[in-house]
């Protein structure tokens, strides 16, 4: 399944970057309870937001109530398994669903945002969705400014220090895995490229190969939430 090679450069490592998509919760389970992403394509734009406010809040929170519905799974547990072993490390992600942070990842880098959080267009302040139901229009709890969803719309770029904060991880580690990952931007492909160039050592884990499989050190193809958590089990008898 992991190599020795793997295996032993793991337990001796001290810096840990991982890069997942959002591939750990299956596509079917994702639209079975918030339907199919591409509504939320029909109205995430900037230009929408600003024009149509009103409509853009009311379908933007519903999408919104549904993504709370997903919950953890073993992968992502053990994800957390991971941060709390090592002092250095870092959990990057494309995933807008949060689920990092609910399964209780703290050292989180988040390249798209997370659907949970607004931030206010004034003063900066980012805070979490209300507990129970959100006003029609959200406005800052702390200035009363407009507002706008904490994640990145389809016609924005990713916020540059964040994704400098994500490359400096990736340059300074010594082990980078991906897990899920395909078909992300120019910039998140580069991640473990940064990282191989920096002397890391790269593995994928996902259900099938993929394009960056060829520049990986190694490649483990299978249930990516299973393999994680045997990942797990295997350090804990070591």
């Amino acid at each position: 399944m992991f190599s020795n090679k793997f295996i032993q450069r793991f337990i001796k490592a001290c810096q840990i970057v991982i890069l997942t998509g959002d591939g750990l919760i299956s596509k079917e389970e994702t639209e079975a309870i918030v339907g199919n992403n591409n509504r939320f394509d029909e109205f995430s734009r900037i230009d929408y937001l600003k024009n149509n406010e009103d409509d853009f809040w009311k379908r933007f929170i519903s999408l919104r109530k549904n993504y709370a519905r997903l919950k953890p799974n073993l992968g992502h547990y053990a994800l957390v398994d991971l941060e709390n072993r090592y002092d250095d490390f870092a959990l990057i992600t494309t995933a807008i669903d949060g689920i990092h942070e609910k399964a209780g990842n703290k050292k989180l880098i988040e390249l798209k945002g997370n659907i949970g959080r607004n931030i206010c267009l004034s003063c900066g302040f980012r805070f979490s969705r209300q507990r129970r139901d959100d006003p029609p229009v959200p406005r800052c709890p702390e200035c009363g400014g407009n507002v706008r969803p904490d994640v990145l719309l389809s016609d924005e770029t990713m916020d540059k220090n964040i994704l400098e904060k994500a490359q400096i991880a990736s340059a300074e580690c010594e082990l980078f895995l991906t897990v899920c990952l395909e078909n992300e931007p120019r910039e998140v492909e580069a991640l473990p490229l940064i990282a191989k160039a920096n002397g890391a050592y790269l593995l994928e884990i996902n259900n099938h190969e993929t394009a960056l499989s060829k520049d990986m050190n190694e490649v483990v193809v299978g249930n990516p939430a299973k393999l994680l958590t045997a990942l797990v089990f295997l350090l804990e008898k070591i």
